[in-house]
C-alpha cells in the first residue's frame, strides 16, 4: 500500500485524475455540440415550414396590400438572411442561443467547484495521495501549530521555574523518591526471604530423603543378614530365589524331595522337623 500511490496505474493518482477529468470535459463538449446540432436542425426545419407558409400568405396578400413604406423595407432588409436570401424572424433568438452556448469562464469555474465538492463527499482516497504529495519534513507549519508549540514550551518553562523555586514541592519530591526506594528495598528483602525459605525447605526435603534412603538401606542389610543366618542354621531351607520354575514329570518335586530327606534322617530335632514340615506345606499346591 505504501508503493501503490507511486505507480502509474494507481486510480487516484494526479495524472490519472487529470486524464479522467479531461475525458469527461471532452465528452461533455461533444454531447453539447451534438445537442446544439440537433437544436439547429430542428430550428431550421421549423423555419423552412414557417417560410413556406409565409410565402403562401404573401402571395395571397400581395394582391390587396399597398406598397410597403421605406421604414418597413429597412426592417425587412435587416431580417433578410445574407446567406440564403430569405426572411429570418428569429435572428435575435439565434444570437442569444449562440451567446449562451459560448463558454463562460466564471460559470465553468463555479461548476467545477461544485463538482469537486460533490465528489469529495462520496470519494475515498487510498493513502490520501492527493493531500500528501510532499514528504512530511517539507511541510510548512501553520500559524496555529506554531502558536500552540510556543504556548506549550512557555508553560513548561514556567512550571519548571515554579517547581525549582518552591521548597514545599522540592521536599515532596524528595519524600516521594525516598518512599519509592523503601518500597523497592522491601520488595528485594521479601524476594530474598522467599529464596531463603525455599532453600531451607529444599534442604529439609533433601535431608528427609537422605534419612529415608539410609533407613531403606539398613532394612535391606538386616533382611539380608537374617536370610544368611537362616541359611546357616537350616541348610535344607529353599528360598524363593533358589527355586527354579521348570517343567518336571513329578508333581511338586521340591516338596517331595524334602519329605524324602526328612524320612531318611530321623535323628533331626523338633525344630528341624517343624521347618521341613512348614517348607513342605509351603510348596503344597492349592
Amino acid at each position: 500500500m505504501n508503493i501503490l500511490p507511486h505507480k502509474s496505474y494507481h486510480v487516484y493518482n494526479l495524472k490519472n485524475k487529470e486524464r479522467v477529468r479531461k475525458d469527461e470535459e471532452k465528452a461533455k463538449q461533444e454531447e453539447a455540440i451534438k445537442e446544439e446540432r440537433s437544436r439547429i436542425a430542428e430550428r431550421e426545419h421549423r423555419l423552412s415550414v414557417l417560410r413556406q407558409r409565409a410565402k403562401q400568405r404573401q402571395a395571397v396578400e400581395d394582391k390587396d396590400e399597398q406598397p410597403v413604406t421605406k421604414s418597413n423595407q429597412d426592417m425587412t432588409v435587416q431580417n433578410v438572411d445574407s446567406i440564403q436570401g430569405h426572411i429570418n424572424f428569429w435572428a435575435d433568438i439565434e444570437k442569444e442561443s449562440l451567446a449562451v452556448v459560448s463558454t463562460n469562464p466564471e460559470y465553468e469555474a463555479e461548476k467545477k467547484a461544485k463538482e469537486k465538492k460533490w465528489e469529495k463527499q462520496f470519494t475515498m482516497y487510498l493513502g490520501d495521495v492527493v493531500k500528501e504529495q510532499k514528504p512530511w519534513y517539507t511541510r510548512v507549519e501553520s500559524e496555529f501549530e506554531k502558536q500552540y508549540k510556543e504556548e506549550h514550551m512557555r508553560r513548561f518553562k514556567d512550571e519548571g521555574v515554579t517547581t525549582i523555586g518552591d521548597p514545599l514541592l522540592t521536599m515532596k519530591s524528595k519524600l516521594d523518591a525516598k518512599s519509592k526506594n523503601k518500597s523497592k528495598n522491601g520488595k528485594y528483602e521479601k524476594r530474598d526471604q522467599l529464596n531463603t525459605d525455599f532453600k531451607e525447605s529444599k534442604s529439609d526435603s533433601s535431608s528427609i530423603s537422605s534419612i529415608e534412603k539410609l533407613r531403606a538401606e539398613r532394612l535391606a542389610r538386616e533382611k539380608k543378614e537374617h536370610l544368611r543366618v537362616q541359611k546357616l542354621l537350616n541348610p535344607n531351607m529353599i528360598t524363593k530365589s533358589e527355586s527354579t520354575s521348570r517343567y518336571h514329570s513329578q508333581f511338586n518335586p521340591d516338596a517331595t524331595k524334602a519329605a524324602h530327606e526328612l524320612s531318611e534322617h530321623p535323628n533331626l530335632d523338633h525344630s528341624d522337623r517343624y521347618n521341613n514340615r512348614y517348607r513342605s506345606r509351603r510348596y503344597r499346591p492349592y
